[in-house]
């Protein structure tokens, strides 16, 4: 009986050592597995406790230094190969966007810039290059702006002189040297705005579309625009008409109201009541006002009792050339 006891007590206890032969070699399998739970769910909340503190300083950071006054910088911008802006995209001069006339800033000396307002100048003579220095691309074609008007609204100094970013009057076409041009802020009204103005009979589909917000005419083919001028519209406590209409057949070389006058009119709503004409004149024989000349193309109040006001040479384009019945359209 004893034997018989011995021997069950033995079988039961090599069973249970089998049973758990695996725990006693390798440990408790589930408890391991919940230990590292325990332990990744320990490294998550450490890692978003961190991530929670770093982005609490960061606001802190940006807070201080939101709340802290910053100090302006006197010096000049430098402009090289890194840091150049073109504030305005190439879109005349296609050769300047090829790969083989590709040009590289790192081959110039810096530009400073000097200052980004609004300048009016001659383009007397020379080239027009990519890059504010002699020894870039040039526009082929430039000498057909010579002895127009172009507005710079970007002005940088290289190799000891002023160079002027140039556009007839918004779309640049490169830089040209301060021995090439001769400024006329005071009185640019008195040259075409807009560039080459092209023969209005040969151009198709004619429409003219005017911009009150901008102080623009648009000339278009169709839905291209081939010039653009400055202009100027009405003052406050007058209105220029929004809309559709047409050139109509008023026409007058030189006219003198209660309201004023001015030259080269062409009516294009309610015969001679809305007009395109010249820059208002200060009495019937002259001169032209230069109040009203300085703030062609300057948006926010208008100057007029409603017409639209152009540069004098382009108001006498429009008088000799621009046809009875076109459309023109009038937008905010």
């Amino acid at each position: 009986m004893k034997k018989f006891i011995v021997f069950f007590a033995s079988g039961v206890l090599l069973f249970y050592c089998g049973m758990n032969l695996e725990k006693f070699i390798t440990g408790d399998f589930h408890t391991l597995k919940s230990e590292q739970t325990v332990v990744a769910t320990t490294f998550t909340q450490a890692q978003e406790e961190k991530t929670s503190t770093q982005s609490s300083n960061k606001k802190k950071k940006v807070t201080e230094e939101k709340d802290s006054p910053k100090e302006e910088s006197t010096q000049p911008s430098i402009q090289n190969s890194e840091a150049i802006s073109l504030r305005e995209p190439f879109t005349v001069m296609k050769d300047f966007q090829t790969e083989k006339d590709a040009f590289t800033w790192r081959n110039l000396e810096p530009a400073i810039l000097v200052n980004e307002q609004v300048n009016h100048l001659l383009f007397r003579e020379g080239d027009i290059y990519a890059y504010p220095n002699q020894q870039a691309q040039k526009l082929s074609n430039a000498k057909q702006f010579h002895s127009l008007m172009a507005v710079s609204r970007q002005t940088v100094k290289s190799a000891g002189k002023l160079w002027y970013q140039v556009a007839f009057p918004d779309e640049v076409l490169g830089w040209v040297c301060e021995d090439q041009v001769t400024l006329h802020n005071e009185d640019y009204y008195f040259y075409q705005t807009g560039g080459v103005q092209p023969d209005l009979a040969q151009v198709k589909n004619l429409n003219i579309e005017v911009s009150i917000s901008k102080k623009r005419v648009y000339v278009k083919s169709g839905q291209q625009t081939v010039y653009t001028m400055l202009c100027q519209t009405a003052r406050n406590g007058y209105l220029t008409p929004t809309g559709t209409y047409h050139v109509n057949e008023y026409r007058a070389k030189s006219f003198w109201s209660t309201f004023g006058g001015a030259d080269y009119a062409v009516g294009w709503k309610d015969g001679g009541l809305y007009l395109f004409h010249s820059v208002d004149k200060e009495t019937d024989s002259g001169p032209y006002a230069k109040s009203q000349g300085l703030k062609l193309g300057v948006e926010g109040d208008g100057v007029s009792h409603g017409c639209i006001q152009l540069a004098i040479p382009d108001a006498k384009w429009f008088f000799e050339q621009l046809p009875t019945g076109i459309l023109v359209t009038i937008n905010e």
